[in-house]
């Protein structure tokens, strides 16, 4: 309940003073407590309202023993033949709990059984009073029942009975009398009536009398609360304040003193500014050109697709002595080293995360010279040595191909204009004291060093100390970011390694990068020949290119299968619908109009769930497998397509249901 509430109320029946509170207190409804933000002052309350009602049940309970044992003479005068009875419940059972509970009052656990003991002491005193008048009633003497009225006038009052407390007793005393008077008394029903109000009326003021206390009680808590908090604020601002005035001196001192000095760092920060706004803008360009290869490499890999299905195709129809075949050939071939372009592009474009796994260095190293040999000058000499046994490195291929493909960069930069030796040499190398001792960042054990070496215009010293900087860079503006090196510094540390350069003036420069080596010898994984098994079964394909469609029902279809094409996932869905069983497998690119192909297939397997599905994609980490298994897709393939792989995977998807990804 919000106390701010209740103004209306306050204005009807004048009780602004009672209920008056600070707007931001609130008491739950019944029990009075104090609710949400303020719930943690409940415990504090309790306890203060335990101490401060000891004083005030002291007296009451001196005042209860006074009035209970004075009406003692009352009740000899008045029915001196069964006044023993009375004194029996005055002095007898009424008088020893007050003298008990008053000297409780001293002890420790009345702040914890304080409510307890009131509630008690209330009900007993009560229900003394209501069997002294079913007594009294058998002689005709009905006039007992005003000794109740004391009984409540303490116990809302005097006794600082918690509001719920004082209404559950209160009414459990008014329902006693009511019933005792009716069942045990020959008390008159006009009587009974005139007596019930009177104690329902003294009962429900009581109550709001004991409601209006309780309530004060609690305003005045939270109040000090407040004005406590607030006074602690005001100390901390003064404290604040002269600690600030005493620094603000202190600052303008010595900011008078730094004065001239303090002119040159505003004009140093005015040029780093300026830099740092010519750096951001070279990152934008960068990460503009990586998103820009993306989506050419993207659209490239659907103009290959049919190339190198066609190309293939027409292998298969030519026979080895046709003077064409040759001449196709190339073609092919030229399509595959485009597709691996196409394939590193779109490596080097993606934003994915760091994922760790087992790589032969070699394989990299001969990749990414393979992607930028043919931006080299032609006076440069390139020079491979690389030990195929050296085993593997937990990396990532991604970050590996940007190191190298760095280094090497880098390296065909240095010999730009006067041409060179491009060595690339890859070995293993065991980390000894000796070397852990010149190389820091390395330990004890086997690492597998890459090493890059030029014989370019070299480095002198204060370059090489700057050299691993980010933006720090010697080529002239548009050459570079500077940040190539800073890069590769941060890759190599991230996968637990080192890197090294040794340069001198006119003498070129050797880098080396040394990554812990993770498993011995040379990668065993061979290639297994690939051929085009035929089959028989009836394939829906659906691709948004027109001549994909084209070229995947010839390619197909060669292989002995009925194919179906459509270019409108609507209107495949609508084929499927007429039979579904005539198919068995679907093929589908993943990027179509109005429907994406995994959302397609999801369609297709609420109509038939066993039916087989392969994704087509020009981004091989749109999709995951996880994503793949859900949706119940057998097969991701990478385009471009390629005859031979493309007809083996749809074999051994009929044949037996896998998951995977096929580039």
């Amino acid at each position: 309940m919000k106390i701010s509430k209740v103004n209306s109320f306050k204005k009807v029946f004048g009780f602004g003073s009672v209920l008056a509170s600070a707007d931001e207190l609130k008491l739950k409804p019944i029990n009075i407590a104090f609710s949400k933000e303020h719930a943690h002052l409940e415990k504090e309350f309790l306890r203060e309202y335990a101490v401060k009602s000891q004083g005030a049940f002291r007296f009451a309970m001196i005042l209860a023993l006074i009035f209970y044992d004075l009406f003692a003479i009352l009740d000899k005068s008045t029915v001196p033949d069964i006044y023993q009875q009375i004194w029996i419940i005055r002095f007898g059972i009424v008088t020893p709990v007050l003298i008990i509970a008053f000297f409780f009052s001293f002890n420790k656990l009345f702040l914890k059984f304080g409510q307890i003991t009131i509630a008690l002491v209330w009900f007993i005193t009560g229900g003394g009073i209501i069997y002294m008048n079913i007594i009294m009633s058998g002689v005709g003497i009905y006039s007992y029942y005003a000794g109740l009225m004391l009984i409540f006038f303490f116990g809302y009052t005097f006794v600082r009975a918690r509001f719920l407390n004082s209404v559950l007793i209160g009414w459990v005393l008014f329902l006693g009398y009511m019933l005792t008077s009716y069942f045990y008394t020959d008390l008159s029903a006009n009587h009974l009536k005139i007596t019930g109000a009177f104690f329902l009326s003294a009962n429900l003021i009581g109550m709001f009398i004991n409601y209006t206390l309780e309530v004060n009680a609690r305003r005045d808590f939270f109040m000090r609360k407040l004005v406590a908090i607030e006074q602690e604020k005001v100390v901390a601002a003064n404290e604040s304040l002269e600690k600030r005035v005493v620094d603000r001196t202190t600052q303008l001192t010595k900011t008078n003193r730094e004065l001239n000095k303090e002119i040159k760092r505003r004009l140093q920060y005015e040029e780093e500014r300026n830099k740092l706004e010519s750096q951001l803008f070279q990152l934008q360009k960068m990460e503009t050109i990586g998103t820009l290869a993306g989506g050419i490499a993207h659209d490239f890999n659907n103009i290959l697709t049919p190339i190198l299905g066609y190309t293939e195709m027409a292998l298969e129809e030519l026979d080895e002595e046709n003077s064409l075949r040759y001449d196709v050939e190339q073609i092919n071939n030229a399509a595959l080293r485009a597709k691996d372009l196409v394939q590193q592009i779109l490596t080097f474009s993606r934003q994915v995360d760091v994922e760790k796994k087992p790589i032969y260095l070699d394989k990299v190293i001969r990749e990414v010279l393979g992607l930028i040999k043919a931006s080299f000058p032609a006076n440069i000499e390139i020079i491979l040595d690389l030990d195929a046994n050296c085993g593997t490195v937990m990396a990532d291929g991604t970050q590996i191909h940007q190191v190298i493909m760095n280094l090497c960069t880098n390296a065909s930069h240095a010999m730009m204009e006067t041409g060179g030796t491009l060595k690339v040499n890859l070995s293993t190398v065991k980390a000894d004291r000796e070397t852990v001792r010149k190389t820091p960042k390395l330990k004890l054990g086997t690492y597998v060093c890459v090493s890059v070496t030029d014989s370019g215009h070299g480095m002198d010293k204060q370059t090489l100390g700057r050299i691993f900087e980010p933006f720090f860079t010697k080529k002239e503006v548009g050459s570079g970011s500077g940040l190539g090196l800073s890069v590769v510094h941060g890759i190599v540390n991230s996968f637990d390694g080192a890197i090294t350069v040794e340069s001198e003036p006119n003498k070129g420069a050797t880098f080396k990068v040394f990554l812990p080596q993770h498993g011995e010898g040379q990668d065993s994984s061979q290639k297994v020949g690939e051929q085009n098994t035929k089959g028989r079964e009836h394939i829906i394909f659906i691709d948004d290119e027109e001549e994909i469609t084209f070229m995947g029902k010839r390619m197909l279809e060669g292989l002995g299968y009925t194919v179906n094409i459509h270019t409108k996932s609507i209107e495949a869905l609508k084929d499927f619908t007429t039979d579904p069983d005539r198919y068995d497998l679907i093929v589908t690119d993943q990027t179509m109009p109005y429907m994406l192909g995994t959302d397609l297939i999801e369609k297709f397997k609420e109509i038939r769930p066993d039916i087989r599905a392969i994704i087509i994609t020009g981004f091989g980490d749109s999709i995951t497998e996880e994503v793949a298994k859900d949706k119940g897709i057998d097969a991701i393939v990478i385009k471009p397509l390629i005859l031979s792989k493309f007809g083996t995977l749809i074999r051994k998807i009929l044949d037996k249901k896998v998951t995977k990804k096929t580039q």
